[in-house]
């Protein structure tokens, strides 16, 4: 049984990281919304979306919070070989307290009819990843830039730990494909 300050970590957990920096040069953060908005209408959709995507996305690759409440649900009811539907999410967001963060019921309704077809929603998912990956990495920079310019820090340090972030992001993402993570560091690199 999970006392309320569990469910207060998890969603603490689920909030997306924003660069302000990116934000205070008037760039938005690398995400694709309507993509997010797709997939998790698939994956209420069909159970073949979800064993596609399941591995390829986690809750933080969504930018949008709602987006990450309702993936949370559906891995939750996936983890536990529960049905998932529209239905099921719903009751299940509702049962956590987390249904209005999500947008309410009718919002995670709406999700299905912007799906198209369930044939891509692999590729669509690899969006949202690199999307992720790309959010991560700016954050990860804005923060040896902040390092890079105090005198106080050791160079050696900045570098081992700019490394060592870099690594984690690389790690944590290697369920992707390799060529998918060499695109993104080569695609950061070039903005």
């Amino acid at each position: 049984m999970e006392n309320n300050s569990d469910k207060a970590k998890k969603t603490v957990s689920r909030v997306p990281r924003t660069t302000n920096s990116a934000l205070d040069m008037g760039r938005i953060p690398p995400q694709a919304v309507d993509l997010e908005q797709a997939v998790l209408g698939a994956m209420m959709l069909e159970k073949n979306a979800v064993t596609d995507t399941i591995d390829i996305l986690k809750t933080e690759s969504f930018y949008d919070p709602k987006h990450q409440y309702i993936f949370g649900a559906i891995k939750e009811l996936f983890g536990s070989s529960k049905p998932i539907d529209i239905l099921t999410v719903t009751d299940f967001l509702k049962s956590k307290g987390e249904l209005q963060a999500a947008g309410g019921a009718v919002y995670v309704s709406q999700l299905t009819s912007r799906v198209a077809s369930t044939a891509h929603v692999e590729y669509h998912a690899r969006i949202i990843s690199e999307k992720h990956i790309k959010r991560e990495l700016i954050r990860m920079s804005n923060e040896v830039m902040k390092e890079a310019y105090d005198d106080t820090n050791d160079v050696f340090d900045v570098l081992n730990k700019a490394e060592g972030d870099l690594f984690k992001i690389a790690e944590n993402n290697m369920g992707k494909s390799v060529s998918l993570m060499q695109n993104v560091v080569r695609e950061a690199i070039e903005e």
